[in-house]
């Protein structure tokens, strides 16, 4: 491998953590406020005998939360080796490990995770053919809402272009008009950007990897994704940048953030996942998990990231 690649992995880590990085917890101060917290809510036992969404009968039934999820987009999944054996990584992933467990125990009954890794249109197509209970990572848009069940928000970020170092920046102004941009196929960054930029022409592509070799190439003249992805590409590939200039902290009017994304039906589901983002908040394990997942990406994680 070469020495270039190792630092960049190196560097895309640290990047990445220093995003997330939050104020220590002391002990004492976790403590109290999980006693306030316990004081201050009480949550309905889950009663079996009730009526029910269909996740949560499909839960007591057979103990298995579907989760489809967009992946390989570090750090919210991604893949990695551990003792040997490709596992999935991430943020999200971890998120689902935990919410299993929780479930577990508000159920009282075992609930374990299983995974469908795809793009967003294989995940959709998923969540249509009822084969999984949600898709993570999902905007809650208005146009969305009509037809998904949608949970809070869980994560937002910037959004960034990403260009080549040697790029001509002084036509990346105004409506972009003339310029070529391309983004992940039915992500929000497209939709943003063409709110934004409604002259840029865009090209919708399948992963970041082909944003990433169309900017290269020439093909198009920016990729548009999250601050996470831009950080990343730009760590691992010395010959991009993040444009400064065209990086936006989206409104809600543009960006809602990600949330899960289910059928209607199951909105006793969405309350009781609502609460969980909500704990894992406040007890600063959301925060963690985050850190975590930067902090131990490697190449397997983020070859992805590394195009020639």
């Amino acid at each position: 491998m070469k020495m270039r690649n190792i630092a960049a992995f190196m560097l895309a880590g640290m990047m990445i953590a220093s995003m997330f990085q939050t104020r220590p917890v002391m002990a004492e101060e976790t403590t109290a406020a999980a006693a306030e917290t316990e004081a201050a809510e009480e949550v309905a036992a889950f009663d079996p005998a009730a009526e029910h969404g269909p996740i949560f009968t499909d839960l007591m039934e057979n103990g298995v939360l579907k989760v489809g999820i967009i992946g390989n987009d570090p750090t919210f999944c991604y893949h990695t080796v551990e003792e040997g054996k490709d596992v999935l990584g991430g943020f999200e992933v971890a998120g689902m490990y935990e919410m299993a467990e929780r479930l577990t125990e508000y159920m009282g009954r075992e609930v374990k995770v299983e995974f469908y890794e795809s793009d967003f249109t294989g995940c959709m197509a998923a969540l249509q053919a009822n084969q999984v209970f949600f898709v993570t990572r999902l905007s809650p848009t208005d146009e969305r809402k009509e037809t998904w069940l949608f949970t809070d928000v869980y994560h937002k970020s910037n959004e960034c272009y990403v260009a080549k170092k040697d790029a001509d920046t002084s036509k990346f102004t105004g409506t972009l008009e003339g310029v070529k941009v391309a983004g992940q196929m039915g992500s929000i960054d497209i939709t943003m950007t063409q709110h934004v930029y409604p002259d840029a022409e865009i090209e919708e592509l399948s992963m970041v990897s082909d944003i990433l070799l169309a900017v290269k190439n020439g093909k198009v003249d920016l990729g548009c994704m999250n601050a996470v992805s831009a950080a990343m590409s730009v760590a691992a590939n010395d010959d991009l940048m993040v444009v400064d200039a065209l990086t936006w902290e989206p409104t809600d009017d543009f960006d809602k953030g990600c949330g899960l994304c289910m059928a209607y039906g199951n909105e006793d589901f969405a309350e009781w996942a609502n609460g969980f983002w909500s704990d894992i908040r406040e007890e600063g394990l959301w925060a963690q998990m985050q850190a975590d997942a930067a902090a131990h990406l490697d190449a397997e994680a983020l070859k992805d990231f590394i195009v020639e």
